[in-house]
């Protein structure tokens, strides 16, 4: 198992473990969005053989009145 930094080759594989994984299923869009908003928030898991088997999606709240804070949007494994 191996656990790295999403990258945009990556987004069509965590979409398919998304439909495979959770009733609620996003766009494209969705996925693209978190990766150029929050890079470093968004993570896949790899079995041996480097297919993508899980990933998390997680983002920044930006309310500038408020201490930093962020969630995970989306979690499949």
């Amino acid at each position: 198992m191996n656990i790295r930094c999403a990258k945009p080759e990556d987004l069509m594989h965590m979409q398919h473990c998304n439909l495979l994984c959770l009733p609620e299923n996003y766009q494209m869009k969705y996925y693209l969005y978190h990766g150029l908003s929050w890079p470093q928030l968004s993570y896949v898991a790899e079995d041996d053989t480097g297919q993508v088997v899980g990933y998390v999606l997680a983002k920044m709240e930006e309310e500038s009145e408020e201490d930093p804070h962020g969630h995970i949007t989306s979690l499949a494994v």
